[in-house]
């Protein structure tokens, strides 16, 4: 009987979230083809388009998403701790070390399947981030991405796991983020990262740290690599082009080998607390993901990530 119960709060877990990604999705699909009913030629501005979908999905379908979300049972981190301001550098060397990890992986699974089909998997996130307006694109990327997913994806779901023990919390944060990207090219990076800052947030409780080390990420890809890949042609590459490109790979091979090393180094620190709720260890994975609305959330998800990978 206890199994049962702790199997339906996972599932009541699950079906929230694809509610919530329901609501989030289906309003950036409504508003795109608002746009292009309105004005058929904008299809080719990517950052109209982008517009199109992202002010609708931040004012509208987040906010639909966070009531959803926000129902039911749900446990607060009573106990609060402060980082300092070098304890946060150290935290982005080590998120952009797992990044970097799990950007590897998704290019190795995209090329796999990219050499099945015969013709590479599209990355859609490079091509708005090599094509659009930059600061646009900062916009939503490093100040919008990081405060809205970070206040779904870590404080909503983990104050519904947190009750299973810390470990629970972060693993279920991590994958549910890591899906709700919807590719191959994002999804191992995302789970990553989204279990690292579950970890800081469940053990300092306060969220701006996890929203701060999100935006610094992004940042890094979004504005500081947007910006190589629009001024940079590497197929007509100039000296001046060569050194930048050099000193950025310079850069980002010292960040994630310095990130690499901090993690190695803190390894046994990161441990999770046990919960109110004692879960067996080999009841863990049927707990949490063997039930109905973990199960759809998974699968929906996963169909979107091959669909985006193969057609």
């Amino acid at each position: 009987m206890e199994i049962k119960a702790y199997k339906k709060d996972f599932s009541s877990l699950g079906l929230r979230m694809l509610l919530a990604a329901v609501a989030i999705f289906g309003v950036q699909i409504v508003s795109q083809y608002v746009v292009l009913w309105i004005r058929p030629e904008w299809i080719n501005d990517i950052n109209i388009m982008l517009a199109a979908t992202m002010i609708p999905m931040y004012a509208v379908g987040f906010p639909v998403a966070f009531f959803i979300m926000s129902r039911g049972k749900t446990t607060q981190i009573s106990q609060k701790h402060s980082m300092k301001p070098f304890q946060v550098i150290l935290a982005f060397l080590m998120s952009y070390a797992l990044l970097m990890a799990g950007n590897i992986i998704g290019l190795c699974v995209t090329m796999g399947i990219g050499f099945i089909k015969g013709e590479p998997v599209v990355n859609n996130l490079a091509e708005v981030v090599g094509g659009g307006n930059i600061w646009i694109s900062a916009i939503y990327m490093v100040i919008l991405a990081p405060v809205f997913e970070e206040y779904l994806f870590r404080k909503l779901i983990c104050a519904k796991a947190l009750p299973y023990g810390q470990g629970m919390a972060i693993v279920i944060s991590g994958l549910m983020f890591g899906l709700f990207h919807g590719n191959f090219n994002q999804f191992f990076y995302a789970f990553f990262l989204g279990c690292f800052f579950a970890f800081i947030y469940v053990k300092t409780g306060r969220l701006r740290y996890t929203i701060i080390l999100h935006m610094m990420v992004n940042f890094m890809g979004s504005v500081v690599g947007g910006l190589l890949l629009q001024n940079v042609d590497l197929e007509q590459i100039t000296v001046s082009g060569m050194v930048i490109s050099a000193l950025y790979l310079l850069c980002v091979f010292a960040i994630v080998i310095t990130g690499a090393v901090l993690l190695l180094a803190n390894l046994s620190k990161l441990k999770a607390d046990a919960g109110e709720i004692s879960v067996p260890k080999g009841s863990r994975f049927d707990i949490a993901i063997v039930n109905v609305g973990m199960v759809l959330y998974c699968m929906v998800f996963l169909i979107m990530m091959l669909i985006q990978a193969f057609l």
